[in-house]
């Protein structure tokens, strides 16, 4: 028997051997599972999570009557989350009622202006707010406008959104980034511009919501979290604190403290609270009871805005996003169970597509 063919002989008992004992069909079993679950883990965050190469793409995903953001509850001002954000503004601190005072004098969302003016300037941060006292990026022709008083940079800002929303007709967010942050334009190249809708959106959620030109109810579920992004997915992943592999039985969605988390369909609230059993992981948590034996899920919440056996409309807030119980950082854990509370799990992404 010549050398190739000892050889090929050898490698024909050897993986004989590998397939036809325990070890060897373990140690293969093993090795398909290293490979298939990267691959499915791909697949699956690629149909769901924020797409960064594509940003138009993600604008289907917002409300087409808000641009991402919801109402508040009642339609006005929460008071509490307001002096919370002026509370710690850099520049701003202080300064809710001059907010406003303008937007009432304009006759615009209160909300969406301060939203911008965070945005716009880092929560008052900013150079151009702090040296040149402009709060919005307002431009002119020798480029950013210099205005001698906060109170002055205000005002303008306020009459340049009422002619951008009242005359112009851009009432959502989506609408008003096309103007403040177009995508693709020439001066942005590193495409900074993609994120002006998805952070504005978030800070209208920090916020309570909108007071005006905002959606209410879809009449399906909604996303809880304004302009969702999918951090992780349902299904088979690698767990980002034990580093095992194990089953996440809903999704995660992006938010950030203080930003309000939703209820995603009218319900009555049976449970809101730190579990002390083996949900302890899941930090504060509710869970609302909907018609036809659903209940949602919401979890690591920095505090609760509900109690047992309240009733709850869709959209209404339920509590914080945060980070308790065994999490890596802020972000929304959400489920759907079916037949019974903490009954079967079942991918919650199907239900919110359909309410999108």
């Amino acid at each position: 028997m010549n050398p190739k063919e000892a050889a090929k002989t050898l490698g024909s008992i050897l993986v004989s051997k590998l397939l036809f004992s325990p070890l060897g069909l373990i140690a293969v079993g093993i090795g398909l599972l290293l490979i298939a679950v990267p691959v499915f883990m791909s697949m699956t965050s690629k149909s769901e999570d924020f797409n960064i190469e594509d940003p138009n793409s993600n604008l289907d995903a917002l409300s087409s009557s808000s641009g991402g953001a919801y109402c508040a509850p009642d339609g006005e001002i929460d008071q509490d989350l307001w002096d919370e954000q002026f509370a710690s503004a850099g520049v701003f601190s202080g300064m809710g009622d001059v907010f406003l005072e303008v937007a009432a004098h304009q006759g615009i969302d209160p909300v969406l202006m301060a939203a911008i003016a965070l945005h716009e300037t880092g929560h008052g941060t900013s150079s151009a707010v702090v040296e040149k006292k402009n709060p919005g990026g307002l431009m002119g022709k020798n480029g950013l406008m210099v205005f001698g008083t906060l109170e002055e940079g205000l005002a303008s800002m306020g009459k340049t959104l009422h002619n951008r929303i009242i005359k112009d007709g851009l009432v959502t967010i989506a609408d008003l980034g096309s103007v403040y942050a177009p995508i693709g334009a020439s001066n942005d190249p590193t495409n900074l511009n993609s994120h002006w809708v998805p952070n504005v959106t978030k800070v209208v959620s920090s916020l309570g919501g909108l007071t005006m030109n905002c959606a209410t109810s879809t009449g399906e579920f909604a996303k809880p979290v304004p302009n969702v992004a999918v951090n992780s997915n349902f299904g088979v992943r690698v767990h980002p604190v034990t580093g095992k592999i194990s089953r996440h039985e809903g999704v995660d969605l992006e938010c950030t403290q203080p930003e309000l988390i939703y209820s995603a369909k009218e319900g009555r609230v049976v449970f809101a609270e730190y579990p002390s059993n083996g949900l302890n992981t899941y930090g504060n948590v509710v869970v609302i009871e909907h018609e036809n034996k659903l209940f949602s899920l919401y979890a690591h919440l920095s505090k609760i805005d509900v109690k047992v056996g309240q009733e709850v409309s869709q959209l209404q807030p339920v509590g914080q996003c945060g980070t308790t119980g065994r999490s890596t950082g802020d972000h929304l854990h959400f489920e759907i169970h079916t037949g019974k509370l903490f009954g079967k799990r079942v991918n919650p992404m199907p239900y919110l597509e359909k309410g999108a």
